[in-house]
């Protein structure tokens, strides 16, 4: 009979083989806190200036900018106080939406009215965080809580809410309100879902145009009769 050979035995790696591997997760690991301790600061606004909250409450200042403003008690006594929500703070350094990020102690009483920001504009301090816009776009309104589950749902909202888009005419009244009373309205008849040179195009005036209301309406579903009466004819050289 044949001799059968001995199985030769295996011998265990190096252990700095096996340190090697150990000590890349362990890189990796500490650059990521390390990217995640380098997010943007975001600035506190001051609320003994008076100036300055008109200006995020109502858009009154000079600044023209929309604010994304979340709830944040100031720390005290030199305290480190309570970490900023890590949806505001991803939504923030995402830096797509366009809105200035900013921090108020929403407890704070304001001195006409004897109220908190909480109670004066009626924000629902128990739905956490408490996030809301105004400035530019009107007086603070508070993001529910089914968008503020990532930082990515935040922004997504802020965009829908602050960058300018075509007002939607569903009804023949939406027509009038939202295109005809307006001083100038630039009306789109599309026929179905439109081509994205013409999403584009309309994103461009939008932009360029920012006095002018634009409107689309879709006239596969809504049938606009005796249109013309309400538009003025064209003559060259009129804007």
């Amino acid at each position: 009979m044949a001799r059968v050979p001995k199985k030769k035995q295996q011998k265990p790696p190096p252990l700095d083989k096996l340190l090697k591997p150990m000590a890349g997760v362990a890189l990796a690991m500490l650059g990521y806190y390390f990217m995640k301790g380098m997010s943007n600061e975001i600035p506190r606004i001051d609320v003994n200036d008076q100036l300055a909250l008109r200006d995020v409450f109502f858009g009154e200042g000079t600044s023209g900018k929309d604010y994304a403003v979340l709830c944040h008690p100031e720390a005290k006594d030199g305290s480190v106080g309570l970490p900023v929500s890590s949806v505001f703070q991803d939504s923030n350094d995402d830096g797509s939406a366009p809105a200035e990020y900013v921090l108020m102690d929403c407890d704070h009483i304001l001195p006409d009215s004897g109220k908190s920001i909480y109670e004066k504009f009626k924000l629902n301090k128990k739905k956490r965080p408490t996030v809301f816009v105004s400035g530019k776009v009107g007086p603070p309104k508070q993001v529910p809580e089914k968008h503020l589950k990532t930082g990515g749902m935040l922004t997504k909202l802020l965009k829908q809410m602050l960058e300018p888009h075509a007002a939607k005419i569903e009804k023949t009244k939406d027509l009038k309100e939202k295109c005809l009373n307006k001083d100038v309205c630039g009306l789109l008849l599309k026929g179905g879902k439109p081509e994205p040179y013409v999403k584009h195009a309309v994103a461009n005036l939008l932009g360029k145009y920012p006095n002018v209301q634009f409107a689309s309406v879709d006239s596969t579903v809504l049938f606009l009769t005796n249109l013309e009466e309400y538009l003025p004819e064209y003559s060259a050289g009129e804007q």
